[in-house]
């Protein structure tokens, strides 16, 4: 008997610890998502969910990726996403905002 307590028991810890850190566990996943998300795959209500620090983090990842000569600042990409609140892909408008500044020059 005591040792069939002590098995309900220990099998009820378990089950409450994970039930304590799924929501947890549940969170980081949904953070890893985000942080594996790129320019390339936002649509525009993706990206005004996004941080300021974020945004700059996905311009810069995108003028990395795409502009091999980079004349505009990550931050600077970030605000004419910003501005621009044309309908369509960000990757588009990012393609455009670089383009504009490339262009003027």
């Amino acid at each position: 008997m005591r040792t069939g307590a002590h098995r309900v028991g220990a099998v009820a810890g378990a089950l409450m610890a994970l039930l304590a850190t799924a929501p947890a566990a549940l969170c980081a996943a949904a953070e890893s998502r985000a942080d594996d998300a790129s320019l390339l795959y936002l649509s525009s209500s993706d990206w005004e969910r996004q941080s300021a620090p974020r945004k700059v983090a996905l311009a810069a990842d995108f003028m990395r990726i795409f502009c091999t000569v980079q004349t505009m600042s990550a931050a600077s990409l970030a605000d004419c996403l910003d501005r621009d609140q044309a309908d369509g892909a960000v990757f588009e408008r990012a393609m455009a905002c670089v383009s504009a500044l490339s262009g003027s020059r």
